[in-house]
């Protein structure tokens, strides 16, 4: 088996503007929330971001994997080309205004049902990746271990809210682009490298702890 290494090809850092998002291009999205305090705290939380998501982001974006954790989350997508949504967003400014209101729509979520108020990232990376099967796959995979890697599960496989399930399944009715969910390529670097062992995943743990 070949274990697939991520490998830190990542260009850009810093908060998402509308200087940072182009159309056609890939990114990953890192969002961790204020110190000792959940993004996620119930079941019924994580499926409202990704209904949120699925409102907001999902038409202008093919999802390529992400992976929701109490205290930060994962996101790598790629935005559709111009031609595919310019009747709705025709510059790159507009991309931005969807993440925004994603991430407005959840705290105002959050605010309401637990009696709080004020922010709730603390930190947010955006990076735009390169369109390269080996290096998107390989993020994908880690991305799908943190549960494990951060001891939330003893295996990643049985997460239920990130696309790992999507993945091993095939399922076409998942929010994850078929390009990549039913591309042979990409979907067989995916399952071989998701068959690791648990010393296996804790290797990864050192070489992304130095670019995140």
């Amino acid at each position: 088996m070949v274990f697939l290494k991520p490998y830190p090809l990542f260009i850009g850092r810093g908060k998402m503007t509308d200087e940072t998002l182009f159309f056609g291009r890939c990114y990953h999205l890192y969002c961790a929330g204020n110190p000792k305090e959940a993004i996620f705290r119930l079941e019924a939380d994580y499926q409202a971001f990704l209904d949120l998501f699925r409102m907001y982001v999902n038409p202008i974006v093919n999802l390529y994997g992400y992976c929701l954790l109490p205290t930060h989350f994962h996101l790598l997508l790629r935005i559709k080309e111009k031609k595919e949504i310019e009747y709705v967003y025709g510059d790159n400014s507009m991309l931005w205004v969807q993440f925004s209101n994603l991430f407005r729509a959840y705290l105002r979520y959050v605010n309401g049902k637990y009696q709080r108020s004020g922010s709730l990232i603390h930190r947010q990376i955006t990076r735009e990746v390169p369109r390269d099967k080996a290096l998107l796959s390989a993020l994908v995979v880690y991305m799908h271990q943190n549960p494990q890697i951060f001891g939330i599960v003893s295996d990643f496989r049985i997460w239920p809210f990130s696309s790992c399930y999507a993945y091993m399944r095939q399922d076409r009715r998942s929010m994850i682009a078929k390009e990549t969910l039913l591309d042979p390529v990409f979907q067989k670097r995916i399952v071989e490298a998701q068959v690791l062992s648990q010393r296996q995943v804790s290797d990864w743990e050192g070489d992304f702890n130095q670019i995140q």
